[in-house]
């Protein structure tokens, strides 16, 4: 398994979003400390955000998303959006509208085999 610590985790590693789903996945597993509150604020700022017009899979930018925006009454991540009233300046919501806006693009052209958003 590859090495995640501190010196590991930079942008140049991080070529495409599945890259970084992966590495924040990892980051998500380690214990609570300011050591990983400190990597999950590095990887946020590495999010790939040329990759997202290019990404046709609307499956992993919906991953990307749920994981952005976190399932309601859970614990807090450092990935997700802070609430109400403080995502102005958070790096999560230009990331999140780009993704979303991608996500309708790729349905509305029927593109890559994806069902249309559930009703």
């Amino acid at each position: 398994m590859p090495d995640f610590t501190r010196t590991s985790i930079r942008p140049r590693h991080i070529r495409t979003i599945m890259d970084w789903l992966e590495l924040a996945y990892a980051i998500d597993r380690r214990r609570l400390s300011a050591a990983k509150y400190a990597a999950e604020a590095r990887h946020m700022r590495a999010f790939p955000v040329g990759e997202i017009d290019v990404e046709m899979d609307v499956q992993l930018l919906e991953g990307i998303v749920a994981l952005l925006k976190g399932p309601p009454h859970h614990y807090r991540t450092g990935f997700e959006q802070p609430h109400r009233g403080a995502r102005g300046a958070a790096p999560q919501t230009p990331i999140i509208v780009a993704l979303k806006n991608r996500m309708t693009r790729l349905r509305a052209a029927g593109v890559g085999g994806n069902l249309p958003p559930p009703a």
